[in-house]
């Protein structure tokens, strides 16, 4: 695999201290970008950071306890440096998102985010960003991939992508504990991160196919994004699917959906 121009970041269940604790999950992430990833110099904090998944975790009642604090500090790092807070969009289907798909209903079976979580997490309604895909024709196909990115304010240019496994949760990207000593992880999870550096030692972005190119940034690679950027905020009205609730209005194949 030497010639593999990507980097492995994976997340294995237990308790990781001393060395092992970065070499796991977010903290993993952290480390790559800290080491390799893009300048403070060429990422300011206006780049915003993109979550793109399909369940969602218990992420706790408060925002600044997990998703703001650690998860988005490993996710805003750059080379040699520690971001401030950038903006967070969080992409996940909204109940007329699985709907109007192409399998209706069922499409929502393989997108588990329950009630009762979400009622323990409503701030998280203020990240959400609907699932559209214009550019790549698949708006009606449920998404089930997991992507993240760090993204130019005019949408233009990413400075790295990750492509994983792990969906947004605890379990998966693993939560600090014991003051920061030791990192929390649950479950198995695997992806890979793609950095501009890698592909052209030059290079400082990749470019966002299908958007104009802004003259002042140079990128010699070209990168398609699974979802349509900028992403669409929830408008008033929509509400991010949960499969345990009954939805009677018809889904496009005339279906309600009822879970047992």
């Amino acid at each position: 695999m030497s010639s593999a121009r990507v980097r492995l970041i994976a997340s294995v269940p237990g308790r990781h201290t001393g060395l092992n604790k970065t070499k796991w999950g977010h903290l993993k992430l952290r480390k790559l970008l800290h080491q390799h990833g893009p300048s403070s110099d060429d990422v300011s904090s206006k780049w915003p950071v993109i979550g793109q998944f399909s369940s969602i975790g218990s992420l706790g009642n408060d925002k600044d306890r997990w998703l703001c604090a650690e998860w988005l500090q490993s996710l805003a790092t750059c080379s040699g440096n520690m971001m401030s807070r950038p903006a967070l969009h969080l992409l996940f289907p909204t109940v007329d998102n699985v709907r109007q798909s192409l399998e209706g209903y069922p499409a929502g079976g393989s997108l588990p985010y329950s009630s009762k979580t979400a009622v323990k997490q409503p701030y998280l309604t203020s990240f959400f960003c609907s699932w559209k895909s214009r550019s790549c024709g698949r708006s009606r196909a449920s998404p089930h991939i997991k992507t993240y990115t760090r993204i130019s304010p005019d949408w233009s240019h990413v400075a790295w992508f990750l492509m994983t496994s792990a969906n947004l949760s605890k379990a998966a990207w693993g939560t600090l504990e014991k003051n920061g000593q030791q990192l929390m992880i649950r479950s198995y999870e695997i992806g890979v991160l793609f950095l501009p550096k890698d592909q052209d030692p030059d290079s400082k972005y990749f470019h966002v196919k299908g958007k104009e190119q802004n003259k002042e940034i140079s990128s010699s690679f070209n990168v398609q994004l699974p979802f349509d950027v900028p992403p669409s905020p929830y408008s008033k009205g929509e509400n991010p699917w949960m499969w345990d609730v009954r939805y009677s209005t018809p889904d496009c194949h005339g279906r309600i959906w009822s879970p047992s």
